[in-house]
């Protein structure tokens, strides 16, 4: 078979490892995977997917807000600038916030009606996204990528 990994990198030397093959294998994938969505993100409705994320997060709580820490606990690539993220939402008033009535340090953050109509465009796209990039597995494979997956997230080492 094929070393896909290292064709696409032009890799000349052996790698060091399995295991540094594999995770380089998992970036290449994740950022590939991630590209197209991130591309469609932006020319139809002008957001990074790290805001849609924010979004999407938000519409799960919804009705209710969520502090700004429980929005960044939640989302799938951690980002330590949650706040950021919600500046730029805001000023395209797809999210509000306001104050906690209990703690009025903490800032809760809410999916405006302008923001749930954007998602809701947004999600037959959503819908069609995986089968399109992975279809091409089969349900079998699927399976066997995601039984890996949760093994990988569930029990990852840690570094340094």
């Amino acid at each position: 078979m094929i070393d896909v990994v290292a064709q696409q990198l032009k890799q000349k030397s052996p790698f060091s490892s399995r295991e540094e093959k594999v995770l380089l294998g998992l970036r290449m994938a994740a950022s590939r995977v991630q590209e197209p969505w991130a591309k469609y993100l932006k020319t139809s409705a002008d957001l990074t997917v790290a805001q849609y994320n924010v979004l999407r997060i938000l519409r799960g709580s919804h009705p209710a807000r969520l502090a700004s820490s429980d929005v960044g606990e939640r989302m799938i690539a951690l980002d330590p600038d949650v706040t950021r993220l919600v500046d730029r939402l805001v000023k395209q008033r797809l999210v509000d916030r306001v104050r906690s009535r209990r703690d009025r340090r903490v800032v809760e953050v809410g999916v405006t009606e302008q923001g749930l109509a954007l998602l809701r465009d947004l999600d037959p796209h959503v819908a069609k996204l995986p089968k399109a990039l992975l279809g091409h597995l089969g349900q079998e494979r699927l399976r066997q990528l995601g039984d890996l997956l949760d093994a990988v997230i569930a029990n990852m080492g840690t570094f340094p």
